[in-house]
Formats: C-alpha cells, sequence, structure tokens
C-alpha cells in the first residue's frame, strides 16, 4: 500500500448516546484503512487513509445523510498528506469484513467496483 498515492478522510459521526458511539466506534477499530479512531460524548472522531481510488470509500457516509432526513456524517477529504507520507495497511486476513459487514451483498461494491475489504482472505 506504500506506492500508490493516499488520500486521508476525517469522518465525524453522530450516534444518539455516548454508549452507541463507543459501540459503532469498536465495530470499525479493526478495519484495514483506520489511523485513528475516538469518542467524545455521542460522537465519533475517525481518521481513515486509503488508496486514492478508494476516495468514494470515504465518502459514501455523507451521502447517506439525505436519506436519513439528518446530518450524522461528516467528512473532510485531506489529498495531501505531510506526515505519515508513508502507510501499512493493517490486514488482519479474516474471512469476514472486521466491521461485520457482508461485502457479497453490498449494493455500492458494482457501482464503485469495489473488490471489497482488504483484510479478507482470497
Amino acid at each position: 500500500m506504500n506506492k500508490k498515492k493516499h488520500i486521508w478522510g476525517i469522518i465525524i459521526t453522530k450516534e444518539d448516546s455516548a454508549e452507541e458511539a463507543k459501540k459503532a466506534a469498536d465495530t470499525m477499530k479493526n478495519c484495514p484503512y483506520l489511523v485513528a479512531i475516538g469518542t467524545s460524548s455521542n460522537t465519533i472522531y475517525s481518521v481513515y487513509m486509503v488508496p486514492e481510488d478508494k476516495k468514494w470509500w470515504l465518502k459514501y457516509p455523507e451521502t447517506l445523510n439525505e436519506k436519513l432526513g439528518a446530518e450524522k456524517y461528516k467528512v473532510q477529504i485531506v489529498e495531501n498528506a505531510i506526515y505519515p507520507n508513508k502507510f501499512t495497511l493493517k490486514t488482519p486476513q479474516t474471512e469476514t469484513p472486521p466491521c461485520g459487514a457482508n461485502c457479497q451483498t453490498c449494493k455500492v461494491r458494482t457501482k464503485y467496483n469495489c473488490n471489497g475489504c482488504p483484510a479478507i482472505i482470497p
């Protein structure tokens, strides 16, 4: 993952309670793209680093706001990361995505030509 250009995404997520925020953050803690995650009250702050061609993956949560009728997700893209300029992908190598998603039934997989989670054993 060090040879491609990478971009950062800072995602701020509002949950209904501090407990729900902690639970949602725990769900994402093993994501291969995750750099850092934490909560403050009912808000999750997460930083991801993805290959440039996965920019859609970072921006996708914001597309859900309209469906939810609320601004639950805010995404800030950082296209020119200065430090660290290299990132080693965490690859837990599991049979299912560490977040619990089902890549086989994911509707955005076809839309964005996604190969699924990089943590899945090929």
